[in-house]
C-alpha cells in the first residue's frame, strides 16, 4: 500500500515538473544569449559576505569530491553553504558521510529531474545563487556552473568553475548516446564557462589544455586532482568477510557499474584463471545486474564474483584492505575517458594495493614509472587474461604492494597539498 501511495504521489507531480522543465528550457535559452553577447563582467561585490556557495546538481551520498572541496574550503575559515537539488535521491546513511559538520546543507529546485539535459538550468537555483549574501559561487560540473555564470553575470559574484569531466567528450559511454544538437550545445556552454569564469579547476592537465583550446582564449586553469583526504584506515579484511579462501587472488573493483565499464568482459576472463576471485562494489542497476549474475551462472564462475552494495568514497581506502589488487576499467571510445585520471588510482593507492587498469594514458603512466601494476584493454577478454598473469605472479604483486606502500605517503599526501594550495590561491584571492 504505501508503495502504491508513493506512485501516484509522484504520478501527481509529473504536470508540475513538465511545465517546470518547459520553463527552464525556455530561460535556459534566453541565458545563453545573454550570456553570448555580453562582455565579462565588471561590476563590485564588496556588499557580499566571505563565504562560500558551493552547488551540487547530483545526491552528494557517494561524492567525494564535492565533500572533500567544502571540507578543504571550510579549513580556510570560510563558512560554506553546500546547496543541492530538492529530489535528489540520496542515502540517507551516507549522505552527511565525511564532510565537515560545520557545512550547512541546502536543498533548492528540482534539477535531479533533469541531469540528463545537455546544460541544466533550475531557476529556483539561479535565485538562491542571485540572492543569497555569499561572495563565492563553486559550482560543481557544466551543469551548475552555466548557472552560476549567469548569476555571476546578474551581480558580480565570484564564480569558481569546477569541471570534474571533459563533459562535451563524454558522448558514446553506454546506451544514451548523446546527439550531435546535444553536444555542440555542451561545447558551447563548455567554452562560455572557460572564457568567462573567475576561475576554473578541473581534474587533469590534458583536459585544461583541451578545455583551452575549445575556448580560444589563453588562462589558467587550475588543476585539483580528485584525490581522497589521507585516511586513518579502519579494521577490514575482504576475504574474511567473504568467505574467500586465502589461496584466492582477489581482484577488487569499486564504483558505478554500467556497461560502458566493461564489467562483463573482466567477469568472462576469470573463467580462464581458477585461482582469481572478483569483487564488485557499487552503484548498479537491478536489470544489468541480473544480467551479470547470468553471465556468472552460464560460466560456472559464480562462487568466484561477488556484488556488493555502495559504500562512502572515505571509506573505500579501508575496504581495499584484503584484496590483491584494485580494478578500474571503462570504455575508451570517448575523449573524455581517454583522458582521464580517476580517482581510484588515489583510492587504490591510499587502501595499499596496486592497480589493474585500463590502457588509458594517464593512468599507463603513472602505473608504468611507478611500477605499481598491469595494464589491460577491457573491450578483448583475451588481453584481460594475458594482463592479469602479471597480477597472479606472486613475486610480482608482492613487489607492486611494497612500491605502492612506498609510493602512498609521497603521492596522496603531495597531491591534497597541491589541492589545498590551489582553493588557497583562489580564495584569499
Amino acid at each position: 500500500m504505501k508503495n502504491f501511495v508513493k506512485e501516484m504521489i509522484r504520478y501527481a507531480k509529473l504536470p508540475f515538473k513538465f511545465v517546470y522543465w518547459i520553463t527552464g528550457l525556455f530561460l535556459f535559452v534566453l541565458s545563453v544569449g545573454y550570456l553570448y553577447c555580453k562582455k565579462n563582467n565588471q561590476k563590485k561585490f564588496n556588499k557580499y559576505e566571505k563565504s562560500v556557495v558551493c552547488v551540487s546538481h547530483v545526491a552528494i551520498s557517494f561524492d567525494g569530491r564535492i565533500k572533500k572541496c567544502a571540507n578543504q574550503i571550510k579549513l580556510l575559515g570560510l563558512p560554506v553553504t553546500l546547496i543541492k537539488p530538492y529530489d535528489a535521491q540520496e542515502d540517507k546513511e551516507f549522505e552527511f558521510s565525511g564532510l565537515d559538520s560545520n557545512v550547512q546543507i541546502k536543498r533548492v529546485g528540482l534539477s535531479g529531474s533533469f541531469s540528463h539535459f545537455p546544460c541544466m538550468f533550475d531557476f529556483l537555483m539561479v535565485m538562491y545563487l542571485v540572492f543569497c549574501k555569499s561572495k563565492f559561487i563553486h559550482c560543481h560540473d557544466v551543469n551548475t556552473a552555466f548557472m552560476g555564470l549567469l548569476a555571476s553575470n546578474l551581480t558580480g559574484k565570484v564564480l569558481i568553475s569546477d569541471l570534474h569531466e571533459w563533459k562535451s567528450e563524454t558522448s558514446n559511454v553506454d546506451a544514451k548516446k548523446q546527439n550531435l544538437f546535444q553536444i555542440k550545445i555542451l561545447k558551447l556552454i563548455e567554452n562560455l564557462i572557460v572564457k568567462k569564469s573567475n576561475f576554473v579547476i578541473t581534474v587533469n592537465k590534458v583536459i585544461a589544455d583541451e578545455l583551452k583550446k575549445g575556448a580560444r582564449k589563453e588562462r589558467e586553469i587550475f588543476i585539483v586532482k580528485n584525490c581522497p583526504t589521507p585516511p586513518k584506515l579502519q579494521s577490514y579484511n575482504l576475504k574474511l568477510n567473504l568467505n574467500i579462501p586465502k589461496e584466492q587472488v582477489v581482484g577488487y573493483y569499486v564504483g558505478q557499474m554500467a556497461p560502458y565499464r566493461n564489467i562483463a568482459q573482466l567477469i568472462k576472463a576469470i573463467k580462464k584463471i581458477p585461482n582469481l576471485s572478483l569483487v564488485f562494489q557499487g552503484t548498479i542497476d537491478a536489470s544489468y545486474l541480473n544480467i551479470l549474475k547470468n553471465i556468472c551462472e552460464t560460466e560456472n564462475i559464480s562462487e568466484r564474483v561477488f556484488f556488493l552494495p555502495p559504500i562512502p568514497h572515505d571509506f573505500i581506502p579501508s575496504a581495499c584492505q584484503g584484496a590483491d589488487f584494485g580494478i578500474f576499467s571503462c570504455s575508451v571510445n570517448s575523449k573524455s575517458m581517454r583522458s582521464a585520471l580517476p580517482n581510484k588510482l588515489f583510492e587504490y593507492i591510499a587502501g595499499g594495493i596496486p592497480i589493474f587498469s585500463e590502457d588509458i594514458p594517464l593512468m599507463r603512466q603513472y602505473i608504468e614509472e611507478c611500477e605499481i601494476g598491469s595494464t589491460f584493454q577491457s573491450d578483448n577478454i583475451d588481453t584481460i587474461c594475458e594482463s592479469l598473469k602479471l597480477m597472479l605472479d606472486h613475486h610480482a604483486l608482492s613487489c607492486m604492494k611494497r612500491n605502492v606502500l612506498s609510493l602512498k605517503e609521497k603521492l596522496v599526501y603531495e597531491t591534497n597539498s597541491e589541492n589545498s594550495s590551489v582553493y588557497a590561491t583562489i580564495y584569499g584571492s
